[in-house]
């Protein structure tokens, strides 16, 4: 792969320095949580340029709501994929949306269900023919590493009926699949961001099992290979109790961990809590990008402050058309400015 110089970088970082001021502000979240309906939102997100221009508006939000986001997640896409000198840098975080895909794919065809979910449509195959690409077992086109998982899942699942363990086996195929394509990108900052995808995958599995009271062996097969902070490393803690595993994640490269970890865990803020400090620490790596004055950080920057803008809002929105107090929103949104 040519390698690609930081000046390359200069038209795309200037036209993501413009988007970073059209992302929603904490004010503007504000606004949405005083909303009196669901559907004012969506509205206020039409006015100020949400989706592909062409949601009816007078339509109920529940109707209209996921299709507005994911047209505003497709459109960020489509742009970076326009500006970006190296695709590729992209193309690796799409392939997030093809193995959640996968997964709905083949839970759907093995529990008998023609509509197993919403579909994302922002990975680098349309649902549709990934899903006929699965279900006629024509895989050729997909990643090694992708292709070798689906067909594991098939034949797991054929033997012991557990579909749980699809989410096992594509979890891990996807770290894989990404750390691959990081390595032969050849930019460190992806590389470490990838990682730490990884390594705070790991965390949220680990805190959920322990919660849950999960055996070791049900460890064994969730945890993920691979990640800077090695399988063993939880194992070894699986029989502790959870506030010996956030001391011991002090002695690891993900140190900053601890303080918020334990805090969250001292106060019974239970797994949501947890996972929104894995969450803010992650965009703390992000946002060291604003220093960076000329790069792909930038662009992958805003692709995650985009990501979270949109969990953001879908967080709302559903919360509106459930009648969810605006205290319980408020404390599982996520910052990212």
């Amino acid at each position: 792969m040519a390698r690609i110089l930081d000046e390359d970088y200069a038209y795309a970082t200037a036209r993501i320095r413009a988007m970073e001021n059209k992302l929603i502000t904490p004010q503007q979240y504000e606004r949405m949580l005083d909303a009196s309906s669901a559907e004012d939102i969506v509205k206020m997100l039409v006015e100020q340029g949400y989706g592909m221009g062409d949601v009816d508006i007078s339509q109920p939000a529940v109707y209209v709501s996921e299709r507005l986001l994911s047209d505003e997640m497709k459109k960020a896409y489509a742009l970076l994929n326009e500006i970006l000198p190296l695709p590729e840098a992209i193309t690796l975080f799409m392939r997030r949306n093809d193995y959640l895909n996968a997964k709905l794919i083949l839970k759907g065809s093995f529990l008998g269900s023609d509509n197993p979910g919403v579909y994302a449509h922002s990975g680098t195959v349309d649902p549709s023919r990934l899903r006929s690409m699965i279900v006629d077992r024509s895989l050729a086109d997909l990643p090694e590493v992708f292709r070798k998982a689906i067909l594991e899942s098939i034949d797991y699942y054929g033997r012991s009926g557990d579909p749980q363990m699809i989410d096992f086996i594509l979890d891990r195929a996807m770290y894989e699949n990404m750390e691959s394509d990081a390595r032969m990108i050849k930019v460190p900052y992806i590389s470490e961001l990838v990682a730490l995808l990884h390594d705070t995958a790991n965390i949220r599995i680990f805190i959920r099992a322990k919660l849950l009271n999960k055996t070791r062996a049900f460890m064994e097969r969730a945890l993920l290979e691979g990640s800077g902070i090695n399988k063993k490393f939880y194992l070894d803690l699986s029989d502790k109790p959870l506030d010996q595993f956030f001391e011991a994640i002090q002695f690891t490269a993900l140190s900053d961990l601890t303080p918020g970890l334990s805090e969250a865990f001292k106060n019974n803020e239970g797994i949501s809590g947890m996972e929104k400090i894995l969450d803010e620490y992650l965009m703390g790596f992000i946002k060291k990008s604003r220093y960076i004055a000329m790069g792909v950080e930038p662009v992958i920057a805003w692709l995650f402050y985009k990501e979270a803008e949109i969990r953001n809002v879908r967080l709302i929105l559903t919360g509106k058309i459930n009648g969810i107090s605006h205290k319980i929103i408020r404390e599982r949104l996520r910052a990212y400015a």
